[in-house]
Formats: structure tokens, C-alpha cells, sequence
């Protein structure tokens, strides 16, 4: 009897329906899942930043609005459909959250059907394929990648990883220059989504020995070398975009032996959350140290499994495939390069977890052909696993209703976890600002657990200084840059507190250390710009920074209005104030100021040149 269930007649079900019907019930089993994330808002994580805070999507059908989608690296990285996506929901939604979030379980759902096509496919087998990606479709694991808006790069590169996959696969089958363009055609844009699909070629070399099993040769090398040297350009790319915006943690902030012993326990870690999905949230952060045995046995652990799956390759393929997927796709997540503050995070496993399912699927798939009495138990277990399954994701999106909500199970779940703490503190601070006394004690929780965190101290001045605490606020201020003098934002917001207090020199001095940090920071620009034109002797020097703002960010509603205001408020120069002001309103229609100053401009009426920017 053959180890392989892929030569295994028994596994192949002769209902013509059956692909079909499996289909179907993975988009049901999705969607109902899904169903709740419908009704969710944004929450504070990158959301701003990528939707409902990028002034860029306010942008028309402009010339530098597509600049900023494929060109920049704005806010962290470069990934250009990713943008384009949000870019057009936000012209067809708005700032309806709801529909964003059932565009990412769209975009899931169908990754995981043509991941469910390429495997049947592939290895010409049914049920396991289809275990594997209601797996996908349906694991707690999952639900960060889904529900949360800003991870559309998530679900938009699983998309086009597994869509190259199947043009890939009828490539092997019929080659042909058309098939391959394709294949490249897709990865590309699973590069432009998210740049984590930098290793797919070598996904591609593993699928050569199984289930392609095509035999090793000049030829099977030479057709990847178009995708690796496009996985390494991106790779350059998203390294110098991870510099500029200062998200790759330096060996003295995270010790390379620690990122190693990390490395080693999580992915002990990930392979746990897969098998037994009970304890999941999100901001999961660094320890200052491990248990020695923990690193031993984890460290032990992989090695043996690799030697295992490696001495186990002509008989059971799927042991190497599965396994190697699963490791060498979580390579670039996996800590080594550190990215952000977080030590893991369940979205990392997303594509990775389908070497794992593959081990799974086919083992147990195996297991039944060798022992045939199990065969009628092994569809209820099946079943009753993906139904499982289905009600945890359901439970786990709960949590993602609102910010506050999210990471207040974080804290619950860990409560020495300082990243949960001072992102509780933030969502506090962004949906209840009155409640800013509250945050207070979230960012000193989290400074308590670690304190030297330049950006935990910057929210807690922040808190403070919303509080009346003015200051204690500066001195969390001046504290925060003491631990991290490069940081554009904590110089920014440093200055706005000391502007507030009437301390004018001392904010200059300290907007224009923000801008030394981060030159293109456009709020420090304008906030620099009405600060000069309010002290005589520097109006001229304000308008240039006013001017800049609206350069770096044209959709920036609040530096339009600045400007448009200043300029306003020069004699003979209302004619160039409109056109600012009219964008201003048209971004954000709100805004009192620019609309008075729009209606002044217009009109032409008296005490016009009395208008002054605010900031």
C-alpha cells in the first residue's frame, strides 16, 4: 500500500459536484465566520495611517496622488496595490469601515479558493486540499490578517501568491511564454501588495519535488531566476523604506541573541497557536530575557523535525514541502531583520501556516490509507475540527470591535505586556480624550514593565499635557528624547506642548529638531510655518514652511488653510489664497477657518487682511 495518498484511487470521490460543492461551502463557512467584522470600526493600529488619517486618498485622480501610490514610501513601506486598493475604497466607501472590512474577507475567501484549486490541482486529491484550505479560510490565527483594515496587504498577497502558484502550475504543464508572463505578471503584484512573498521562488523549488516531482535540472533553476531577482529588488526596496521610516530596531535596542532565542520559541509558539488556537491578541511583546530550556528544547525541536521531514523525503514529500514552507515563508518575519516593537504576531503566520495544514492533511491522509477502519471517523473529525474552527474566528473577532476593546483582552490575556498597555493608553486617548487620566496610568503600566521606551513616554507627555498636566508633560517630554533623540513625531509634539505654554522660542527650536529628524514631516512644517508667522521679522521664513507643507502633502486640508490664510492676510495676494483655501474646504468641508477665509477671498470684503492661519 503506498505512502502517498496522491496515488491512492480511494481518495479520489467520482461526484462531479464535489470540487463545487466544497467551493461553496468554503465561501459560506468564510463569510459566516467573517460575519460580525461588518459591522467593526477602525481601530488605532495603522488604520489611521493608511485610511482614515492619509490625507493622501483625499486626493483626486491627480498626477501626484499616483505618485504617492507607486512611488512613495509613505508612511513605512512600498506597496503600491496595496495603496491603489485603499485608495479606491476610499472614492467608492469613504469612511465606512464595514465595507473595507468586507472587502478583506472577500479578498480571503477567494485566496483560500485558489488555494483549494491549485492544490487539487496539483496533487489531484480532494479532501485533503480541501481541509487545507478551510484550514486557511477558517483558523483563529487568521482573524488578525482579516480583520484588521491595514493588513489588506495581507490578504491582497496571499491573493496573488497563490494565484502565481496557479498560473505556475499551467506553466509546468503546458509551457509557454503567455503562461509564464502571467505567473511573473502575478507575483509581481503579490510583491506590490506585500513585500513577505519575497519567497515565493523558493516555494517554488520545494514544489518541484513534491507534487509537481519534476525532475531537477539547468532548466528548473534558469526559469526562477526572473522571480529571485525580483523578490531581491523589492527586498532592497522595503529595507530602505523600513530605514527612512525608522522601523528597523538596532542590535543595541534588540540584541541579536535575543532576536535568536525569539526566533527559535516562536516558532515553537506558532506551531502551538496552530494545533491548539486558545490563547490569542494582539501587540505581543519583546521579553528582556528567556528560559534557558525553553531556547534548548526549541532550538532541539526544530532540528529534529527538519531531520525528520529531510529523511523522510522519498517516501513522504509532503513532510519536506510542508515543513520547509512553513519555516522558510516565516523567514523574513521571523525576527532576525527586526521590524517594529512586537515579538511576534499572529498575521505573520498567514501563508506560513499552510506548510503546517499540508503536513497535517496528507499525514492524516495517510494514516486512513493505512489503516482503512479509521476512514469512517476521519470526515466527522474533519468536519467537527473546520467547525471548530469557524466558532473560535467568530469568538476571536469580538475583539476587534473597537480599539479600547482589542487591547484591553491584550492586557488581560498578558498583563506584563508594555506594547498592550500603551496601546490601550492611545485608544483611550483617541475615542475619549476627557478620559485622558485613565491613559495615564496605561502608559505607566507599561513603563513600569519597561522603562526606557522613548515612545511610551512621548503618549504618556501627551496624556499628561491633556490633562492640564503641562508640567509633568514636558518633563516626560525631555525624558522621551533622552531616550531617543532622532524621533521627528516626540520633537513635534514636544513643541506643540511648549507652544501651548506660551514658551514660542523654545517650540521653534524644538520644530525644527523635528524637522532635522524627519525633513518631509509635514505637520512640523506647517505647525513651524504659523508659529514664525506670528513673530515679527519671520513671516517670510513661515510662509516657506506653510509652502513646504503643502508641497510634501497637497491633501494635508489643515496646511491648505494655513497657507491660504497667510497668504490671505498679504496685501495684493488674496488671488493666490483661494485656490488653497478652496482645496482646504474641499478636503475637509468642516473647516470654519477656511471656509471664513474662503468667503473673504471671494467677496473681497472689508478686514479681509485681518486674517491670520491658526494652527
Amino acid at each position: 500500500m503506498t505512502a502517498d495518498p496522491s496515488k491512492d484511487d480511494s481518495w479520489r470521490i467520482p461526484a462531479p459536484f464535489a470540487d463545487r460543492l466544497i467551493s461553496l461551502a468554503l465561501i459560506l463557512a468564510t463569510f459566516a465566520a467573517y460575519a460580525r467584522v461588518a459591522r467593526y470600526g477602525f481601530i488605532i493600529l495603522d488604520d489611521g495611517q493608511y485610511v482614515y488619517g492619509n490625507t493622501h486618498l483625499r486626493g483626486g485622480w491627480t498626477v501626484q496622488t499616483l505618485k504617492w501610490v507607486f512611488l512613495s514610501f509613505d508612511p513605512d513601506h512600498w506597496f503600491p496595490v496595496t495603496r491603489f486598493s485603499l485608495f479606491l475604497d476610499y472614492k467608492l466607501f469613504g469612511l465606512r469601515p464595514g465595507l473595507y472590512h468586507a472587502e478583506n474577507v472577500l479578498i480571503h475567501c477567494l485566496a483560500a479558493l485558489l488555494l483549494f484549486g491549485f492544490l487539487r490541482r496539483a496533487t489531484r486529491v480532494r479532501w485533503p486540499c480541501a481541509f487545507v484550505a478551510m484550514m486557511f479560510a477558517l483558523h483563529p490565527l487568521h482573524v488578525e490578517s482579516v480583520a484588521w483594515i491595514s493588513e489588506r496587504k495581507d490578504v491582497l498577497s496571499a491573493f496573488f501568491w497563490f494565484a502565481t502558484l496557479w498560473a505556475w502550475l499551467s506553466y509546468t504543464e503546458r509551457p509557454a511564454p503567455g503562461r509564464y508572463a502571467l505567473s511573473l505578471a502575478l507575483f509581481s503584484l503579490g510583491l506590490m501588495s506585500k513585500s513577505m512573498i519575497v519567497t515565493l521562488p523558493f516555494l517554488l523549488f520545494l514544489l518541484d519535488i513534491w507534487p509537481l516531482r519534476r525532475a531537477f535540472s539547468r532548466k528548473l533553476i534558469a526559469e526562477k531566476i526572473p522571480f529571485i531577482t525580483l523578490s531581491f529588488a523589492v527586498a532592497a526596496i522595503t529595507l530602505v523604506a523600513q530605514q527612512r521610516a525608522h522601523g528597523i530596531r538596532t542590535l543595541t535596542t534588540v540584541p541579536l541573541l535575543l532576536r535568536a532565542e525569539n526566533a527559535s520559541i516562536t516558532v515553537a509558539i506558532y506551531i502551538a497557536d496552530t494545533l491548539w488556537p486558545a490563547r490569542l491578541w494582539i501587540a505581543r511583546a519583546y521579553p528582556r530575557n528567556f528560559p534557558a530550556w525553553q531556547i534548548i528544547a526549541a532550538a532541539a525541536g526544530i532540528a529534529a523535525v527538519c531531520a525528520f521531514a529531510w529523511l523522510q523525503l522519498r517516501t513522504r514529500p509532503y513532510l519536506v514541502v510542508g515543513w520547509f514552507w512553513f519555516l522558510g515563508t516565516l523567514a523574513p518575519v521571523i525576527g532576525i531583520l527586526q521590524v517594529g516593537p512586537q515579538a511576534r504576531g499572529d498575521r505573520y503566520m498567514y501563508v506560513p501556516m499552510v506548510g503546517l495544514s499540508i503536513m497535517v492533511a496528507w499525514g492524516v491522509a495517510e494514516v486512513v490509507t493505512r489503516w482503512p477502519r479509521l476512514r469512517r471517523w476521519a470526515p466527522a473529525l474533519g468536519i467537527a475540527a473546520c467547525l471548530a474552527m469557524a466558532v473560535r474566528t467568530s469568538l476571536q473577532t469580538m475583539y476587534w470591535r473597537e480599539s479600547e476593546a482589542l487591547f484591553r483582552h491584550a492586557v488581560e490575556m498578558d498583563s506584563q505586556n508594555d506594547l498592550a498597555w500603551n496601546y490601550l493608553g492611545g485608544a483611550i486617548m483617541e475615542a475619549y480624550p476627557e478620559r485622558a487620566f485613565e491613559a495615564v496610568s496605561c502608559y505607566r503600566a507599561a513603563l513600569r514593565i519597561r522603562p526606557e521606551t522613548a515612545d511610551t513616554r512621548s503618549n504618556l507627555a501627551g496624556a499628561l499635557c491633556q490633562s492640564g498636566r503641562l508640567e509633568e508633560g514636558i518633563a516626560e517630554y525631555r525624558e522621551a528624547i533622552r531616550i531617543d533623540p532622532a524621533s521627528g513625531e516626540t520633537h513635534f509634539h514636544f513643541a506643540a506642548a511648549l507652544d501651548k505654554m506660551g514658551r514660542r522660542n523654545e517650540a521653534v527650536e524644538e520644530f525644527r529638531a523635528a524637522l532635522r529628524s524627519e525633513p518631509r514631516l509635514a505637520l512640523a512644517h506647517s505647525a513651524l510655518g504659523v508659529l514664525l508667522w506670528k513673530i515679527p521679522g519671520h513671516e517670510a521664513e513661515g510662509l516657506l514652511h506653510m509652502e513646504s507643507a503643502v508641497e510634501i502633502e497637497p491633501n494635508n486640508a489643515q496646511a491648505q488653510s494655513n497657507l491660504g490664510l497667510a497668504l490671505l492676510s498679504i496685501p495684493d495676494r488674496a488671488v493666490e489664497a483661494i485656490p488653497h483655501l478652496e482645496e482646504a474646504v474641499r478636503i475637509n468641508p468642516s473647516l470654519v477657518g477656511a471656509r471664513l477665509g474662503l468667503a473673504a477671498a471671494v467677496t473681497q470684503v472689508p478686514g479681509m487682511e485681518s486674517a491670520a492661519p491658526t494652527q
